[in-house]
């Protein structure tokens, strides 16, 4: 992908991440409104339980839209994709959940097609979830500090256990896992999702951290020899698109260069 390229998918995915956000606030502000006029009239039905519950819905899964969409125009975007792709069919399993009247199809309790629907809607919101945490994760992926590539990592991994837990659980209705191993199973998962948490606090910290200080020691006036190269439009997106995928940062791209030319 050239520089043209990628600034002409930068600009797609700014009116994408625009619309984002709009639909967001829209829906907001319409369940907002739903709220307030059910509070002043004091009637609330079924039709405005259900636009209430769409609407929060559509900004349910535009949260998670903005979080895949982070990663759109990296390499791993593949992981963006699909997260956008499970939180699509979470979201329209939830409208069918909400507007579907199953009382009009004779549906006294809950049927095989409205269980299929429900684990549908269970497992592509987690599944919609995980891929909105990990994608916010991957922002983190062209970090020059090894270690924090293999705790980032290692966190990837954490993040993917938490769904494959609990699907199997979802799939058995409950029956799974069995008496025997629950106790160690669900133990198993607490720690999990403390480890999880651990590192979903603890690495975007650690990054701020590490990059005020390498900001620092770059703006430091008292290195002799030092120089601030400040670049703009096609070479600025060409060097970022070259630290991306060396996995490294645009300093050390340009010093590399730099150090290849005056070794000619």
């Amino acid at each position: 992908m050239n520089s043209t390229d990628t600034g002409s998918t930068e600009i797609v995915l700014k009116g994408v991440r625009r619309i984002t956000i709009w639909t967001i606030i829209v829906s907001l502000v319409v369940a907002a409104g739903i709220g307030i006029a059910t509070i002043v009239s004091g009637d609330f039905g079924e039709l405005q339980g259900k636009v209430l519950l769409t609407t929060l819905a559509v900004a349910g899964f535009a949260i998670l839209a903005l979080c895949h969409l982070a990663i759109i125009n990296k390499d791993v975007r593949i992981v963006g994709w699909i997260g956008i792709g499970t939180s699509v069919v979470a979201f329209v399993a939830a409208t069918v959940l909400i507007w579907w009247n199953w009382n009009d199809f004779g549906y006294n309790g809950p049927s095989d097609l409205y269980m299929t629907i429900t684990k549908t809607f269970t497992i592509s919101t987690l599944a919609a979830v995980s891929f909105a945490h990990a994608n916010l994760m991957l922002l983190l992926a062209s970090t020059p500090i090894r270690w924090m590539r293999i705790a980032l990592d290692l966190n990837l991994v954490l993040i993917g256990l938490v769904p494959l837990i609990v699907v199997p659980v979802i799939l058995t209705d409950g029956t799974f896992p069995p008496q025997s191993l629950a106790d160690v199973y669900w133990r198993f998962f607490g720690v999990v999702l403390i480890l999880d948490a651990l590192g979903t606090v603890a690495l975007p910290i650690t990054s701020l951290i590490m990059k005020s200080q390498r900001r620092a020691a770059a703006l430091d006036t008292s290195s002799p020899g030092s120089v601030t190269v400040t670049l703009h439009g096609d070479s600025a997106a060409w060097l970022n698109e070259k630290a991306a995928s060396t996995k490294s940062t645009p300093e050390a791209v340009l010093e590399s260069l730099v150090d290849s030319a005056r070794k000619k």
